[in-house]
C-alpha cells in the first residue's frame, strides 16, 4: 500500500490512490477490510484519489442517447450503481480530507474510434452520455484525459487538440480536471503541455505517472521515470506547472523510486520542497 511505503513516511505525501478497473473490483475494494483502511488514511489526514478505468471490449450498443459505439459498461445502469457503491466506500465528511475521483482515465479511447470528438454519430452519442454519467456524491470529479491528446491537431474530426473545447462546458462544470502520462520514451512534453492546455477549464492533476510497462522493459521503465522526474521536479519547472493550475501529482508506484538510492533522495527533497 502506498501509505506504507517508505517514500510515503519520509515526505509530506497527502494523497493515496486507488484503481478501479471494473465490475470484478467491487467487491474487495468494497468489503469491511478496505473499507478501515479507507477511513484510517482519511483519520490520518490523507486525501484519497479514486480512478475508475474500463478495458471491456468496445461493440455498438443503444443508451439513452440512441445508437453507440464503445465500451458498455461506463454507459450501463450496472455502472451508476458501482459508483455509488464506491463513492460511499471512499468518501467521507464534507469537512474531512477530499476524495478526488478521476472518471474513465483514457476516456477517448472508449469509444470505437479513439482520439477524436465527430468522426461519425456513434461516437458522438458515446461522448454526450458519458459526459453526465457522473454520480460520486462527497467527492470532487474529473474527467480523465490520455496524456496524448495535444500531440497533434485534426480540427476536420475534432481530433487531438481540437477535440479537448468540445468538453469545455464539462471541464468547467467539473471540480478539476486530470490527465494520465505513462509514455514509454518521455513524459516531460507531454505533462507540460496538458497542463497548460487544460488548466484553462480548472485546477489539473496528474493522475497517474509512469512508463508503460506492458510494451517496455523494467530497465526502460526506471531510466525514463528518473528522467521525467530529475526534469520536471525542479523549481522552475514546478513553478510554471504550478502557475499553469497543476494542483496534485500521483506516481503510479514507487519501485523505480525505491530502487535508486539517488533517485529517491532526489524525490524526497523535492517533495519536502514543493509538497503542500
Amino acid at each position: 500500500m502506498a501509505r506504507a511505503t517508505r517514500i510515503a513516511h519520509q515526505a509530506p505525501i497527502h494523497m493515496l490512490s486507488s484503481w478501479y478497473n471494473g465490475p470484478s473490483d467491487l467487491n474487495w475494494m468494497t468489503d469491511a477490510w478496505h473499507q478501515s483502511i479507507f477511513d484510517s488514511a482519511r483519520a490520518a489526514g490523507y486525501a484519497l484519489h479514486l480512478i475508475t478505468w474500463s478495458d471491456v471490449p468496445e461493440t455498438t450498443f443503444t443508451a439513452s442517447t440512441g445508437t453507440v459505439c464503445g465500451r458498455p459498461y461506463p454507459l450501463s445502469d450496472r455502472w451508476l450503481g458501482d459508483m455509488r457503491q464506491l463513492a460511499v466506500t471512499f468518501g467521507g465528511p464534507r469537512s474531512g480530507p477530499p476524495l478526488y475521483v478521476t472518471l474513465f482515465t483514457e476516456f477517448q479511447t472508449y469509444p470505437c474510434i479513439d482520439n477524436a470528438w465527430n468522426p461519425n454519430a456513434q461516437v458522438n452519442a458515446y461522448y454526450r452520455a458519458q459526459v453526465f454519467h457522473r454520480y460520486a456524491p462527497n467527492a470532487r470529479v474529473s474527467l480523465g484525459w490520455g496524456g496524448w491528446q495535444t500531440r497533434w491537431d485534426d480540427p476536420a474530426i475534432g481530433g487531438g487538440r481540437s477535440m479537448i473545447r468540445h468538453f469545455a462546458d464539462a471541464m468547467r462544470s467539473s471540480d478539476f480536471v486530470s490527465f494520465q502520462a505513462m509514455a514509454g520514451d518521455s513524459n516531460v512534453t507531454d505533462i507540460r503541455s496538458m497542463t497548460r492546455v487544460l488548466g484553462a477549464y480548472g485546477p489539473v492533476m496528474l493522475a497517474h505517472h509512469m512508463p508503460d510497462g506492458d510494451s517496455n522493459s523494467q530497465a526502460t521503465v526506471y531510466a525514463v521515470f528518473e528522467r521525467d522526474l530529475r526534469t520536471l521536479l525542479t523549481r522552475s519547472s514546478i513553478a510554471s506547472l504550478v502557475d499553469h493550475g497543476l494542483f496534485a501529482w500521483s506516481f503510479m508506484d514507487d519501485a523505480p523510486i525505491a530502487h535508486s538510492s539517488s533517485l529517491f533522495d532526489f524525490v524526497r527533497t523535492a517533495v519536502r520542497t514543493f509538497g503542500r
